[in-house]
């Protein structure tokens, strides 16, 4: 039987007061390869706090973060993030895009923390960037790109260390709405092709397209059962 890629059993997050503040609620959660889950909430929620733990940036306060399968709650602080940048791929709201340098060497940044030799981060680089659609552009630099193309570069980046969950923070949030669609196809086919994939999205059309969902609200988590064709 396949592992699950996140299992969380009791998974909390308080932050300290006065007064404490309750950020997520002890939550079961297993996410399976393959998974691609939107996670859906009013501001303030908790979606960022899910996403934060999840990502390793925030320790729980409470209960077992397994992560493809490594134990996470006794980590040092470098093995954390060591776990980290192998297993996990981040995509954002900002594309976080280095100007001066070319979409190829922007997405061959990915593996320099564990000192991946630079032919290999090139030949990852140029394979993914064919995959999200860009290979004609593979020397231009950001500020020549669409939001969608310069989006596409951030999700090439992130997919070049070859993790093991992709995690999403409104992916579509600084998109107009054609360039959006463009940006949900794209996830549409990851998901196809086999990626793990979680997303804080206000987008309800994206949300719509993902496999599971995730409601947050005060800090608790529910998934909404989805009946399909």
């Amino acid at each position: 039987m396949t592992d699950p890629v996140v299992e969380w059993r009791q998974v909390a997050r308080t932050y300290p007061g006065p007064p404490a503040v309750h950020a997520l609620e002890p939550t079961d959660l297993t996410i399976w390869p393959g998974d691609f889950a939107a996670v859906v909430g009013p501001s303030g929620s908790g979606k960022s706090t899910l996403l934060n733990v999840l990502g390793l940036l925030n320790q729980p306060t409470a209960g077992s973060y397994r992560l493809d399968g490594v134990a996470t709650e006794q980590l040092t602080p470098a093995q954390r993030a060591g776990v980290r940048g192998r297993r996990i791929g981040f995509v954002f709201q900002s594309f976080h895009l280095l100007n001066h340098r070319t979409v190829l060497d922007n997405v061959a940044l990915a593996g320099t923390y564990d000192k991946t030799p630079r032919a290999t981060r090139l030949a990852r680089a140029a394979e993914v960037i064919d995959l999200v659609g860009l290979t004609p552009r593979l020397g231009a630099l950001p500020s020549t790109l669409s939001g969608g193309e310069r989006q596409r570069v951030a999700i090439a980046r992130a997919l070049a260390a070859r993790p093991t969950v992709l995690l999403c923070d409104e992916p579509t949030g600084n998109l107009d709405s054609a360039r959006s669609q463009e940006i949900i196809a794209l996830f549409e086919t990851m998901h196809q092709a086999g990626f793990t994939i979680v997303m804080v999205t206000h987008d309800e059309t994206l949300a719509a397209r993902a496999r599971r969902r995730l409601d947050v609200l005060d800090g608790v988590v529910r998934e909404t059962e989805r009946v399909r064709p």
